[in-house]
Parts: structure tokens; sequence; C-alpha cells
């Protein structure tokens, strides 16, 4: 296997995001070269019905640092992110959405802190934004998680920036929306180091529709964090 470099890889999803895409990736590709000399962007056009290929290829054409994968079919966040892992060049690695959920701000606060620990991990402090629901199912779902595998961490669906090869040894063994908290609860587990940092999203973007909720997602979910729950425990069982 090739090294990986010292710098930052981002992996962009992209389904049917042909309003939000150039902003989302102009953000990243204002914010990152203020902490990384050497990085690169990955839009994952994941099997898109709109422009959305087209602007991805675009922004390659006009930025060195820009790759484009298509996929067809679709693969889902989960999928597509692991896709974007074991595509990585670069020593750290991040996901990043392409709606522009997460602001210049946010992006700068949580590079800022690139170095601090093997995980950095962000949490929203603006959640009085969101929709009332959300938030419940959100909490919920955080304290489910912590009381499972013994954690207290604020928020599991950020997006959290990794070591590269660290990351890239956990297998999630899910493409659903448990994904995320597969590979913090095992690296976590595993000794890595963690440091949160709060940070403001933005909640109330044009067309920004969740599929967290679906009932297959749902399913998802439950199978995933079943299958995680006696992995983890199986294994400290063994270790008594």
């Amino acid at each position: 296997m090739i090294p990986l470099r010292q710098g930052l890889t981002v992996v962009m999803p992209a389904r049917d995001e042909e309003v939000h895409l150039r902003d989302a990736a102009g953000v990243v590709l204002d914010v990152v070269p203020r902490y990384f000399a050497d990085f690169e962007l990955i839009i994952v056009n994941d099997g898109s019905t709109d422009r959305t290929g087209e602007i991805a290829e675009e922004l390659a054409a006009s930025h060195p640092r820009v790759m484009v994968v298509h996929n067809l079919p679709a693969r889902g966040l989960g999928g597509v992110v692991r896709q974007g892992i074991e595509k990585a060049r670069m020593g750290l690695f991040m996901y990043v959405d392409s709606k522009g959920a997460t602001p210049e701000a946010a992006l700068d606060k949580i590079l800022g802190c690139h170095g601090h620990a093997d995980l950095i991990i962000p949490y929203p402090t603006n959640t009085r934004e969101r929709n009332k629901i959300r938030n419940l199912i959100s909490w919920a779902y955080k304290q489910l998680l912590n009381l499972l595998f013994g954690l207290r961490l604020r928020y599991y669906n950020h997006l959290v920036l990794y070591r590269t090869s660290q990351v890239r040894g956990i297998k999630a063994g899910t493409d659903s929306y448990a994904f995320q908290a597969v590979y913090i609860i095992k690296l976590l587990k595993g000794g890595a180091s963690f440091m949160e940092v709060g940070v403001e999203d933005c909640f109330n973007l044009e067309g920004r529709k969740s599929k967290a909720f679906s009932i297959s997602n749902m399913i998802g979910i439950s199978l995933a964090l079943l299958r995680l729950f006696r992995q983890i425990h199986s294994r400290n069982e063994q270790d008594g």
C-alpha cells in the first residue's frame, strides 16, 4: 500500500445536490488550505439524477485538488464514506456534507483542533434552532449509545476528523446512519484519544431532508448497534 502523505482527505458525498454542491465545495477549498498544505477533496456523485455529476466535474476541471467518483447505483452515506476512506491518500480523513450544513466557521474550529487527539469529535451548540422532534430523537440516540458502551460523548453524527490509518482498520459492517457511531466506538474502545469541539451548524437549509428516520435505515441502525454491542461485550468477557 502506498504510504499516506501528511495532509487531509475530505470526501464529500453528493446525491442530487446541484443547488448546494458548488458552495459546499467552495467552503472546503477555502478553509482547508489554512491548515494543510497538502489535501484532496473527493466528491462522490452517489447516483444523482440532476446536474450534480456535471457540476462535480466542473469543479475538478478548475481545481487540481478535486477528484470525482461517480457511483451507479448509489451506495448511501455510509458506503460513500467507506469508499472515501479506501481511496484516501492523506494521513487525516473526514467527510463533509454537500448541503452546506457545516459553515466555514464550524469547519475552521474542527480543523483548528487537528493534532490534539486521534479523533476530533464535533457537536452542535445551537440545537435550539433544530426541530424539537429531531432534537429529542438525537438526544435519545446519544443517551442510548453512551449507556450501551459506557461513554459520555455529546454527539456521534457530526463530521469527525480521523487518522486515516486508524479508521481504515475499522470494519463498520453497516452502511446505515450508524456507521459513524461504529467507527467512533470501536476506535475509542481500542484506546484512541479524542477531543470534543462545539460548533454551530446550519439547520434550516433549503431542501434539507434527512433519510435517517426512514424505516429501512432505522432497521439498519438497530441491527448495527446490536452487532456492535455483542462484539464489544464479547471482547470484554474474553479480556476478563
